[in-house]
């Protein structure tokens, strides 16, 4: 079985709640992330990145500035609560189910751009960029709804894709997803556009549900006090014609709240995403802040409630093997070493072993290119939207180009239910020999 080994130094670790009282916690953090005696190689980072005029994430990040997570484990947010993914299959019918899976979407913010400045009350430190076939793997159990699962591939490494999916069988829900990051400076900020997209899907209908990513700015990065805003706006849109779109807000300069939002879920049954289309009048409006709580409003009744309460329970724990159970490409055992050097301060050995993981990445991509074989994903496949089923083609043709950071096509995991086709079943894993099941090393179920 898993071990249930709580993760303790993980960007998904969930076993605090935020601050209770005016639902307000810190936005910007306290605490400085570069240690004194690096304030000038701090300063000459900085001189770097203002000056560079490409995609940021090709610099090399000072070992005092990294965090000491991968950044696959991030992924896992979306399993915050699974409890609130599971109950999307209790709805009745289309509408209210996009309602439950609005709430779900709000649910996974909190975990994945502000809980580790929140809880630390320090700035945001960088994960690792991980390497070209890396894993992450967890799960979460629920006394209701049983176990959730979720693995994350890295499936490529120039441009950096991660690719994931979860499942929680008992329910009968689960989805693909992948995302990527291009970050560039804007102003005093740091203006990262996220790519990618998410494909929900349930086995009680034969609805999906097809979201998009936030951008996110990173600010007071000059001042060693990094934090995440949500920017842009994200969409949800069903085969059944249900859209949620929201509005994430930055703060302005002056006046007003971090981490605003507001949103509305309508009927559209156009073929195509048209701002203020005359056919979006709202079935339901949504205000508040990700990183506390939001409201929603009937919009015919005018009966309001709560949407979602970050502190009003804490995120469910979370299911790790322990290193030394973990195959050599799932992340804690690739960085650990690295980890261990930054939990103790030591830079200059986390900066040794972080240059020989990439120095032998660089090494097995010379072998592949001089044998001339390509490398291929473990565990999931790129699907073109051209190829997918009608139900997503329309779902995300609606959506492009209005948001054209979702692409034309998914990486999808190779057993998920929808899979039909043998080709796409006979696949090996993480670790080249066992089955995604073996690599779970936990009862079988439908998926891994």
């Amino acid at each position: 079985m898993m071990s249930d080994t709580k993760s303790v130094n993980s960007a998904a670790s969930n076993s605090t709640t935020p601050p209770k009282g005016n639902n307000t916690p810190p936005s910007e953090p306290a605490g400085n992330i570069v240690p004194t005696s690096y304030v000038g190689d701090f300063m000459s980072f900085l001189k770097g990145i203002l000056s560079f005029t490409g995609d940021l994430s090709a610099l090399t990040c000072p070992s005092f500035l990294l965090n000491g997570i991968s950044l696959l484990e991030y992924g896992a947010h979306w399993n915050d609560y699974p409890h609130v993914l599971a109950e999307i299959t209790k709805a009745k019918d289309p509408e209210e189910r996009m309602r439950r899976v609005a709430r779900w979407f709000v649910s996974t913010l909190y975990g994945s751009y502000n809980k580790r400045v929140a809880e630390s009350n320090s700035g945001e430190k960088k994960p690792f960029n991980p390497i070209l076939g890396e894993q992450f793997l967890a799960s979460w159990d629920d006394p209701e709804f049983g176990q959730t699962k979720f693995i994350c591939e890295q499936v490529s490494h120039h441009p950096p894709v991660s690719a994931f999916f979860f499942e929680n069988a008992n329910a009968g829900i689960y989805g693909s997803g992948h995302f990527s990051q291009k970050s560039k400076f804007k102003g005093t900020s740091m203006k990262v556009v996220q790519e990618g997209r998410v494909t929900l899907r349930m086995k009680g209908t034969d609805e999906i549900y097809c979201l998009t990513l936030p951008n996110l700015n990173i600010c007071s990065i000059l001042s060693g006090k990094p934090f995440l805003e949500m920017s842009s706006t994200t969409f949800i849109r069903s085969s059944k014609g249900y859209t949620a779109e929201f509005q994430w807000y930055t703060k302005p300069m002056l006046y007003g709240e971090y981490h605003k939002f507001d949103g509305k879920i309508f009927k559209d049954d156009a073929v195509a995403y048209v701002q203020n289309g005359s056919s979006q009048e709202a079935i339901y409006t949504i205000k508040g802040r990700w990183v506390a709580d939001s409201r929603i409003t009937n919009v015919k009744t005018g009966e309001q409630e709560v949407f979602f309460d970050v502190s009003a329970q804490p995120a469910a724990e979370i299911n790790i093997k322990p290193v030394e159970e973990q195959s050599s490409l799932e992340s804690r055992r690739v960085w650990h070493k690295v980890t261990e050097a930054l939990a103790s301060g030591d830079y200059d050995v986390a900066s040794r072993e972080k240059t020989a993981i990439e120095e032998e990445q660089r090494a097995l991509r010379k072998e592949r290119a001089e044998a001339n074989v390509e490398w291929k994903p473990s565990m999931f496949v790129w699907v073109e939207d051209a190829d997918a089923d009608e139900a997503v083609k329309a779902c995300y043709s609606y959506l492009y180009p209005a948001k054209d950071s979702i692409g034309t096509g998914s990486w999808v995991f190779k057993t998920s239910p929808h899979m039909k086709t043998p080709s796409s079943r006979t696949t090996p894993s993480a670790s080249g020999t066992q089955t995604p099941s073996d690599a779970f090393s936990t009862a079988p179920s439908s998926v891994v």
